[in-house]
């Protein structure tokens, strides 16, 4: 359940959740598998096997865990069909298939073979953070992110939020990172990794990877017009991570310390004491790093605020 990507959100207006009514909201979006004609489906999954209720809370943070399944028909399996089918009514008619008519074959091809293909699924945690009004999603890009969302949303009837906007470029306060170690924050230490833009030379990007990241030869990069688009921080040995121009969090990794910490609140090997225990840990890590993180980028803009 530990989070290795983040995406953060903040709602435009001030929201409160009817805890009773919650559970009854998501089972009218329980998970429930791909019929035979479909070729895929979301809905909420329960948090643990055994848990009691598709929503885990923890401090006014409520956990959520999004299932997606989809039918996996091969590009390959298609194409072969396509080949056959087109060739056997050239063959057949003594004419050519065109574009439009192909576009129609594997149409019915696919509607043909989705009924026989296997099903993937994936799953999408995510938590409303009632203190700060914020909903932080662990997914790699901004359409997993906007699927859950989309399904929050259908849930709810309503969800005003928005990406989080600062008020300083996280690209011009990455570069000054990087090119000045006075500008960087106290608890704060670069990861040996991060990767420069110039918006001057369309296609110019430096990627770097090297334990001293405040060497001459990476600091030349900055003279020379290039911005930080991506840097790997360190914050108190506790979060690490990758922070994109975007304001987006990959490879998030949290601190030995914490995880040993979560082991130890284990009373026993139940899996809804283990996720309790995870959770509440995360979450509290999670509020103070994006705390931390959106001071140093000035703060939330205002609304309507580029």
């Amino acid at each position: 359940m530990w989070f290795k990507n983040l995406q953060l959100f903040q709602f435009s207006k001030p929201i409160t959740i009817d805890m009773a009514q919650l559970e009854g909201q998501l089972q009218a979006f329980q998970f429930e598998p791909c019929k035979s004609i479909e070729t895929y489906r979301a809905g909420w999954s329960l948090p643990t096997p055994n848990a009691m209720t598709l929503y885990h809370s923890s401090h006014h943070n409520i956990l959520l865990c999004m299932r997606r399944q989809e039918k996996v028909i091969p590009a390959a399996v298609v194409n072969e069909a396509l080949k056959e089918r087109i060739a056997a009514i050239e063959l057949k008619e003594q004419r050519k298939v065109g574009r439009k008519e192909k576009l129609t074959l594997k149409e019915e091809l696919l509607s043909e073979l989705t009924p026989r293909a296997f099903v993937r699924s994936s799953y999408t945690w995510g938590y409303i953070d009632l203190t700060q009004q914020r909903i932080l999603i662990d997914a790699v890009s901004s359409k997993k992110a906007e699927e859950f969302l989309d399904l929050l949303r259908q849930t709810l009837g309503s969800l005003p939020v928005i990406p989080i906007n600062t008020q300083l470029s996280p690209a011009h306060v990455m570069t000054q990172w990087l090119g000045n170690t006075h500008k960087r924050p106290i608890g704060l230490l670069l990861d040996g990794q991060c990767e420069l833009r110039s918006d001057l030379e369309e296609g110019s990007v430096i990627r770097c990877k090297q334990p001293d990241l405040d060497a001459d030869e990476v600091v030349a990069h900055i003279e020379t017009g290039k911005q930080v688009v991506k840097l790997a921080i360190n914050w108190q040995e506790r979060v690490q991570c990758i922070l994109q121009e975007d304001l987006c969090i990959k490879r998030l990794r949290f601190g030995d310390d914490i995880l040993d910490e979560a082991r130890d609140s284990y009373v026993d090997e139940d899996p809804i004491t283990q996720l309790d225990a995870d959770f509440a840990l995360m979450s509290l890590e999670l509020q103070r790093f994006t705390d931390h993180l959106i001071e140093w980028l000035g703060g939330v803009a205002e609304l309507g605020q580029s």
